[in-house]
C-alpha cells in the first residue's frame, strides 16, 4: 500500500512538474533578454504592383560578407548570473558528474532545486528535481521553479543520498536533448 502511494505521489508530482507534450510554440528562455524589436509591417503589395514588380533581388556575395549573426548566449554563463552556482563548489561533488554532467543550483532552493546540468560545452542538457522520501511520505505540497526549456523525456529514480542532499530521494530528471544526445553527459 505505502509504495502505491508513494508512486502516485511521485506521478502527481512529475505531472505538476512537467508537461512532456511536443510544444505548440516556441518557449520563452528562463533568462531575462532584451525585447526583440521587429521590422514594421507593411501592407501587402496590390495586384497593379505585383505586375510590374521585377524579379526579387539577389543579395549577392559581398553584401552577405556583412551580415551579422550571433550565437546563442552561453547557457551556463547566463545561469551563474541568475543565481546559480557549481555544486562542486558548495559541497565536497565532483566537478563533472557521470549521467548527469557539470550541475549547477541556487543553495537557496535546496533540497528541492532545480538543478541545471550541463555538457562539457555548456549546453543545458536537464532540469533536475531532488525530491526528498520524507516530503513524499508527509504528503508534502512540493513547488519550484518550472523547467528550464522544452521537455524530450523524463527520467525518475531513486537515489540513497549524496553530498548537498544527504537524505534518500528521488530524481527527477526533465531531459532537454534526446536519448542519443544524453551521452554528452555519460563519461
Amino acid at each position: 500500500m505505502r509504495k502505491a502511494v508513494v508512486t502516485a505521489a511521485l506521478v502527481a508530482l512529475l505531472a505538476l512538474i512537467a508537461d512532456v507534450r511536443r510544444p505548440a510554440a516556441q518557449f520563452a528562455p528562463f533568462w531575462p533578454q532584451a525585447p526583440q524589436l521587429l521590422p514594421p509591417a507593411t501592407a501587402p503589395p496590390t495586384d497593379e504592383v505585383k505586375q510590374t514588380r521585377a524579379a526579387p533581388h539577389r543579395k549577392s556575395k559581398a553584401h552577405r560578407k556583412h551580415e551579422v549573426v550571433r550565437p546563442p548566449p552561453n547557457q551556463r554563463e547566463v545561469a551563474e548570473k541568475n543565481g546559480y552556482k557549481r555544486v562542486s563548489d558548495l559541497v565536497n561533488f565532483p566537478r563533472f558528474f557521470p549521467g548527469l554532467g557539470i550541475i549547477f543550483v541556487k543553495p537557496d532552493t535546496l533540497p528541492l532545486g532545480p538543478f541545471l546540468s550541463f555538457d562539457r560545452r555548456d549546453r543545458l542538457v536537464a532540469t533536475v528535481y531532488m525530491v526528498p522520501n520524507k516530503d513524499i511520505d508527509d504528503h508534502k505540497t512540493l513547488e519550484a521553479a518550472g523547467s528550464a526549456g522544452p521537455v524530450d523525456h523524463v527520467s525518475l529514480y531513486f537515489n540513497p543520498g549524496h553530498p548537498g542532499v544527504d537524505m534518500p530521494h528521488y530524481h527527477v530528471v526533465l531531459w532537454h536533448v534526446t536519448k542519443k544526445q544524453e551521452a554528452r553527459v555519460a563519461k
